[in-house]
């Protein structure tokens, strides 16, 4: 549980989230919970569950626990983004690894057609493991998302 609380401190730090004081009391009311009632996937702020912030912020024991446990590898917040979708644009690559093992789907589309390797590509990932983690990804079939024009049309907005 040390290591998991360490994780949890970690996630504290991000920039978007300590900026943020309903995350923040999310994440705090989710390790309490962690404490007290044991491994539970619940929703936050955005429609995004323990498992996404758990993916971003690269906590892999945490990510571990919360799919032995029966989280969705999959789940969808508000946007429709994936942990691993969150995981690629914060360059975590061990949540990558764990979530791909795990039969996570690499080229899940959000509500704006984007995928998880289109993430990373765009945030420019500066965890120093930009290359690793693209590698990786294209390794197991990921790819970029459709162009923009063929998304509009598809949309029909042209």
């Amino acid at each position: 549980m040390v290591i998991i609380d360490g994780e949890f401190q970690r996630l504290r730090e991000f920039r978007e989230i300590k900026l943020d004081d309903e995350i923040l009391a999310f994440l705090q009311a989710a390790n309490s919970s962690l404490k007290s009632k044991g491994a539970t996937n619940p929703r936050g702020p955005f429609k995004r569950s323990l498992i996404h912030y758990a993916a971003m912020g690269d906590c892999s024991e945490l990510l571990r626990l919360l799919l032995k446990t029966g989280a969705a590898k999959d789940d969808r917040d508000q946007n429709r983004r994936t942990p691993l979708s969150w995981a690629t644009e914060y360059g975590a690559l061990d949540s990558v690894k764990i979530l791909l093992e795990c039969g996570a789907k690499v080229n899940s589309t959000d509500d704006m057609y984007s995928r998880p390797l289109s993430w990373l590509m765009h945030s420019g990932a500066a965890t120093g493991q930009f290359e690793a983690t693209e590698a990786y990804l294209r390794e197991n079939g990921a790819k970029k998302a459709a162009k923009p024009h063929w998304t509009l049309r598809k949309i029909e907005v042209f």
